[in-house]
């Protein structure tokens, strides 16, 4: 005689699996991820963007903006400063890590600056600069408008990482903190390319419909 699972109890071990496979924070159309191992199993992307070489832009320079490998940096607010953006190379003391060892996008005042992608991608990942000293937003749009947003909140004496998947090609991103003026914030290698769906998930899917399968064989 065939002992044969419930097929709600299976539809369930199958949710929590996905749940437990499915990395960092979904919010609809986009998963963020703050790994890179995690991130790089979700997309195929490669760096578009180390900001060594942005000539003719001026480096520690602030600039309203510069568009640089198909890429546009705009600044929108640097309060008490007007709206700027500006590429920090080595060695830079005023962030958390000290000192920098490559050029990062940052801005004087409180950071306030967006990256519009001339190639819109369903992955886009990048270094991330914290100070420690307030909340740091990343917003993440679309097309028709915001996709969603993150709050990174990493040990800043460390260079984090923010990685975004998105369903929708994400055509720009805003990178906005507090207290810039007194240590700045930023980010750096910029990656692109497009999202991929997880093994991990793509294995409990699989085992999770084949389970659904032989239920129905046997209920039959």
């Amino acid at each position: 005689m065939h002992r044969v699972m419930n097929p709600r109890l299976l539809v369930a071990l199958l949710m929590l699996g996905l749940a437990v496979g499915t990395p960092q924070v979904s919010q609809g159309a986009v998963v963020f991820y703050t790994d890179i191992v995690s991130f790089d199993a979700a997309s195929n992307t490669v760096v578009v963007e180390d900001f060594e070489n942005v000539a003719p832009t001026p480096t520690d320079t602030a600039v309203p903006s510069f568009t640089n490998n198909g890429n546009t940096y705009t600044g929108i607010s640097s309060a008490p400063f007007a709206a700027n953006v500006w590429v920090a190379t080595p060695p830079y003391n005023n962030f958390g890590v000290v000192p920098t060892t490559s050029a990062i996008l940052t801005a004087t005042g409180d950071e306030d600056f967006r990256v519009d992608f001339g190639t819109p991608s369903t992955a886009v990942g990048f270094d991330t600069y914290l100070n420690g000293l307030g909340p740091a937003t990343v917003q993440v749009f679309g097309s028709g408008g915001l996709l969603g947003s993150f709050n990174p909140a990493h040990d800043p004496t460390i260079i984090g990482f923010l990685g975004i998947t998105s369903s929708e090609a994400i055509t720009a991103i805003r990178w906005t903190t507090t207290l810039g003026r007194t240590k700045n914030t930023g980010i750096d290698n910029i990656r692109q390319g497009t999202a991929v769906a997880e093994p991990s998930t793509l294995l409990l899917l699989g085992l999770g419909f084949a389970g659904l399968g032989i239920v129905r064989r046997r209920l039959h």
